[in-house]
């Protein structure tokens, strides 16, 4: 539901010039929208090891990002990606949190 909820967003402008540890938002969003298309699509729940980093190292970045970003949109979209991003890193693999 949440990723439904993301998908279903535009990408904020305010978002588009913002980068974190030197690696844009944008691509951010990008390696985020592909694992988790993987995570709830046909793998059902599963991510394989470079999948998994990838999502870890999006959520380090989204910890440091969300707090220093100050317009609501922005910061919200983020929010999500990051809460996005925790929901999978503690699933269980044979279960699915985000259908």
């Amino acid at each position: 539901m949440l990723f439904a909820e993301q998908c279903g967003l535009s990408y904020p402008d305010d978002l588009i010039s913002v980068e974190i540890y030197g690696y844009p938002m944008l691509l951010i969003d990008n390696d985020m929208a592909g694992c988790v298309t993987s995570y709830v699509g046909h793998r059902r729940g599963v991510l394989d090891a470079d999948q998994l980093r990838i999502v870890r190292e999006c959520a380090r970045d989204l910890r440091a990002l969300v707090p220093r970003l100050r317009r609501r949109e922005g910061r919200i979209y983020a929010a999500r990606w990051l809460r996005i991003a925790e929901l999978i890193m503690s699933d269980p693999p044979e279960e699915c949190q985000l259908r």
